[in-house]
């Protein structure tokens, strides 16, 4: 069986590049109506793979290079942020292990009741 069937029903994935920077901003669209915001590059709460901070240009002058670490956010179906259990509603520097335990968690939230 798998264990993340179902739990997706779709993604997005955005870049800005400009001369002396860059963003990448990764959306996961949840089942339950949750979306995932994950955001990295100049200026972003995020860390390189060799665990630089983007600056102004990245290493080596590439513009892709993979994140170690994200800045993250959770919404609810309505578009309003879900706090995490210190009250934050963005988390930066987010390793991938935390990463994946905040998709697993916010896939675990239950759907909103609609509102009329």
């Amino acid at each position: 069986m798998n264990p993340t069937k179902g739990l997706l029903t779709g993604i997005t994935i955005e870049s800005d590049e400009y001369k002396d920077s860059f963003k990448r901003r990764m959306r996961l669209y949840l089942a339950n109506g949750y979306t995932i915001s994950m955001v990295y590059g100049t200026g972003m709460y995020s860390h390189t793979l060799n665990g630089e901070r983007h600056g102004d240009t990245p290493p080596g002058g590439l513009t892709t290079p993979e994140a170690k670490a994200v800045e993250i956010a959770v919404l609810d179906p309505m578009g309003k942020f879900v706090p995490f259990k210190d009250s934050e509603e963005v988390r930066g520097y987010t390793d991938m292990d935390t990463m994946l335990g905040i998709v697993w968690w916010a896939a675990s939230l239950p759907p909103l009741a609609a509102t009329v």
